[in-house]
Parts: structure tokens; sequence; C-alpha cells
């Protein structure tokens, strides 16, 4: 929520009444915006709290202050209309025009701790209903994503793929495929004989799942902000394909033409099997877990077998492929509509989320993204069991400001 006029007035009287300089007329506008409604007096009670004023300056010093204050002094200039004017010329008719100067700004800059304040939630209480509860402060539905995914046909042909529409669609070599939010399968569809495959790509966007079934069988659940090449009738030895992100493969078996997925740092060949694999290219490893069957990991150099219970996480700076025993439903749970989170990072659980919510957030210090969390919840839910989950973390705070969440160490 942006700041409006009535906002800048609202901080000026309480940062006066704080440093107790409120003018008579302050004291005035006070009275009348008190008797408004009992929200207000509970807002009045919070922000002239000195314990809620040192837990907010912990937060107001993250911030470049001599940005802060030309922002805000801008601020006070253009409304000043409709807020205080400044009366410059008396103030240059006072004896001692430093001690007054320095009073004032000593003032604005309590004003603005008063704006930081409201914009971390205030606001909203200001204009919530009377019967609201307080711990809602911070509410701010960010809603889950859904099924859909960007078809990209060998002849450059693109079609989004949302959710309620279905496409009748004829690929190069002629076949006739229908496709809808749900998924596409290819196996219910005859491909003509052609020596020459004919490859597609589906792109799952950010707050996006879809799934996808392979001409031999095979079905890909597709995460967020991923990518899979294929062909649209398998030929040759193997069957291969390209993934980019995170996908869940439950791969129809086929002794004699292996399955293979690669990726830009390693590939993973099966013959029938079920196995998750991430591989985003913002995130440091690669992490190949099975569920099913057998696969074998090969970076180009070196390869690891595992059997299910194990994973390979393939660290990409090192080049190091580390073979570990884990429990599989963690890092499948986002496929069967879950989040399971055990003592992870911070950081790597908020760049997990962003993926599907779509959310908007910004660390304050490297400290806090190191904090560890643990949790399991609804995938399809919206986010605010997740927000409020993280408010209840006595290490740190949560902040929204204009859609952006930022997280800070208490």
């Amino acid at each position: 929520m942006g700041l409006s006029k009535k906002h800048f007035l609202i901080a000026e009287v309480l940062a006066a009444f704080f440093t107790n300089t409120q003018t008579e007329q302050q004291q005035e506008e006070y009275e009348i915006w008190e008797k408004e409604r009992e929200s207000n007096r509970d807002l009045a009670k919070h922000v002239l709290d000195k314990d809620n004023y040192i837990r907010f300056e912990r937060i107001a010093n993250r911030f470049d202050r001599q940005k802060g204050w030309k922002v805000f002094k801008d601020s006070l200039i253009k409304n000043s209309e409709v807020t205080h004017e400044i009366d410059l010329k008396s103030v240059t008719r006072e004896k001692d025009s430093r001690r007054r100067l320095n009073r004032f700004r000593y003032w604005v800059g309590y004003a603005a701790v008063g704006i930081i304040l409201i914009s971390c939630g205030m606001f909203y209480w200001i204009n919530r209903p009377v019967e609201e509860k307080r711990e809602t402060i911070f509410a701010y539905q960010i809603d889950a994503g859904t099924t859909g995914a960007r078809l990209t046909m060998a002849d450059g042909k693109v079609v989004d793929i949302v959710k309620d529409q279905t496409f009748l669609l004829k690929e190069q070599d002629g076949t006739m495929i229908v496709t809808d939010s749900a998924g596409i399968d290819y196996l219910v569809h005859e491909v003509k004989d052609e020596k020459k495959e004919v490859r597609n790509t589906i792109q799952t966007l950010t707050g996006m799942e879809y799934t996808l079934t392979l001409s031999d069988g095979t079905i890909v659940y597709l995460n967020a902000e991923s990518e899979i090449n294929f062909p649209v009738s398998f030929k040759g030895e193997q069957r291969i394909i390209e993934l980019s992100g995170e996908a869940y493969f439950v791969v129809a078996k086929d002794e004699k033409h292996p399955f293979v997925v690669k990726t830009p740092d390693l590939s993973v060949k099966v013959l029938g099997t079920s196995f998750n694999l991430r591989a985003y290219g913002n995130e440091k490893n690669v992490v190949t877990t099975l569920a099913e069957g057998k696969v074998q990991v090969f970076d180009g150099q070196k390869f690891r077998d595992i059997t299910p219970g194990e994973q390979v996480v393939y660290e990409k700076e090192t080049k190091n492929m580390q073979v570990k025993q884990v429990d599989v439903s963690r890092y499948t749970a986002w496929r069967d509509g879950k989040f399971i989170f055990r003592n992870e990072r911070l950081e790597d659980i908020m760049m997990y989320l962003a993926r599907w919510y779509n959310v908007q957030y910004k660390f304050m210090d490297d400290k806090v993204k190191d904090i560890r969390i643990g949790a399991k919840l609804n995938r399809y839910s919206d986010m605010s069991p997740i927000i409020e989950m993280l408010k209840t973390n006595a290490e740190m705070s949560v902040c929204l400001v204009d859609g952006v969440y930022y997280i800070s160490v208490r």
C-alpha cells in the first residue's frame, strides 16, 4: 500500500507525541483522529510504546539513512499543502537558528520512524474492520500456483496452455494431439514413421505445474519454472530428453531402449523406475532422488549408481558427487501437494516457495538467510500459513511493504 497524505499526517502527529514536541494544533488533530475509531487508539498505543520503537529501530538501521532522509524530506515537501506548512521564514527569525534546525531534524528523524512503523503493516491496522484480530496485521493473500504450461512445437509455434482451455494441435510430422491444462498424452496418438525425431519443448512458468505423458508411456510431472525438451516419438537406441528445473519421472520399462535425462551438468540413465530430479540453473546442487528401481548418474567423468532411498547430490562448483540415504518423501512431497522442510536454510526455502507462489521477498542481512526451518504445509493453500509460521519464529522479523516481504534478524 502506498503512503497517502493522510498517512503522512498521522505519522507526523504520532512522531511529535513520541518525542513530546507536539503543538496545540497537533494535540487537537490527535484527539479528533483518536475518537474516530477504537483501532486508532490501539495503533497510537502501539506506536508510542518505547519497546516497540527499539525493536523497529533495528529494522530501520539496515536502511541507508541518507537516502531515507532525502526520500522522506522530499515527501514532506510534496505533501506540505495537506500536512503542515513549514514556515521557513519564521525559523530564520529565531535567534538561535541552528538549535531550531537541529530540533527540526531530530523531530523529522522520529517522524521517519513513524513512517517505517506504519509502512510495516500499521496502515492495514488503521483501515481494518474493528472486529479483526491484531494477529492479522501482516495479512496479505498470495494464491498458490495452478496447472499450466507453455508448449513450443517443432515448427516454432508457441501455445500457452491455461486452465479450462483445450487445444487441437497438428505436429510437424502430421500427428494430431489434444492438450489442455490437465496435461498432454502423446501415447494415445498415432505417430507417422519418420527417421528424424520431431521435438517439442514444454515450459512451466512461475506458479505453474504440468503433467506430460511421453510416447513410450513415461509420465513426467513438471514443477514450477521447469522445462523439458522431448521427442513426439522416440527414435534410436536411447530415449533421450533434456531437463532444466525439477521433475518427477515414472519411467516406462524398456530394457532395449534406456531412458536418459540430460541436464546442463549431468545425465541420469534408467530402464524403468521412479525418481525425482532437481536441476535448477540458479541452485548450487543437482539432486537426484530415487523412489523405485535403479538409476545411474554420470557427470561426464564419474558414474554413481543408487538404489531406492538413496540420493546423489552433485555440487556444481566442486564437481563432486555424494551419495547418501534419505527420506524420499521429503523430496517428492511437492508432487503429492505438500511442502516438507526439515531443518533447511531459510534462503533455500524462500527461493523454492517463490517459484510456486510468485512472491517477492528481500533479506535485510545475510545472517537471516541461514536460519533453519522445519515445517509440513499444504502446497495448494495460499501462502498465509507459511507467513504466519515465519512470523512466529523468534529469530526473525517479517515486514510487508508494497507487496514485498522484508525479512530480517530480530
